[in-house]
């Protein structure tokens, strides 16, 4: 993924649309489509975490819903830190949102919290997301996101959405969207 140049942007509304504009230049139409899917999702949810946040452009997307709650997980925030953290920081006091954001491993105990939906978009290994799910199913209530379940780093790639089929039928979870376009993006949703 491209590190977007974000510096003259002035509003959470303007970073996404600037985000999705540079991204699907660089990586093709549709590069951005799971963006609609947390946007289409977080209608009826209040709650966000997100794994894997990197420069906040799928986190600039669940800002825009206004959710009650949005946490953030990451193992390094400094592209976040760069261009989106005082832009968040003022919409989500503007719009009420309690946004926690924290730079550590996706897969410790730490950085899990009860929410609505899970997006993942951190380390694009099975392995790594395998360890992910496991620490975070309990606290998940209604759906987790996948982006990447398509492609990674280039090549066609599908082991992240066959680890989350395998999650999601064995943890009386189903499979709701598998979208094959770009990148590709899987949802799933608790029984």
């Amino acid at each position: 993924m491209i590190n977007a140049e974000l510096a003259h942007v002035t509003s959470v509304e303007e970073f996404h649309k600037e985000i999705v504009r540079q991204q699907e230049e660089a990586h093709g139409e549709h590069y951005c489509l799971m963006h609609e899917a947390i946007q289409k999702y977080l209608k009826e949810c209040n709650s966000y975490m997100e794994l894997g946040t990197h420069q906040g452009g799928s986190l600039s997307a669940a800002l825009l819903c206004n959710p009650r709650d949005i946490y953030v997980r990451d193992i390094d925030l400094s592209r976040y830190n760069k261009f989106l953290k005082l832009l968040a920081e003022k919409y989500c006091e503007e719009n009420n949102i309690n946004l926690d954001v924290k730079q550590i491993d996706s897969t410790s105990f730490a950085s899990a919290a009860p929410v609505d939906i899970l997006m993942i978009d951190s380390y694009h290994h099975p392995h790594h997301m395998s360890r992910e799910l496991e620490t975070h199913k309990h606290f998940v209530s209604k759906y987790i996101i996948a982006h990447d379940t398509q492609i990674i780093n280039g090549r066609q790639d599908d082991s992240l959405y066959r680890c989350l089929a395998k999650f999601a039928n064995d943890e009386g979870w189903e499979v709701i969207e598998h979208i094959k376009l770009n990148v590709g993006y899987t949802v799933i949703k608790k029984k």
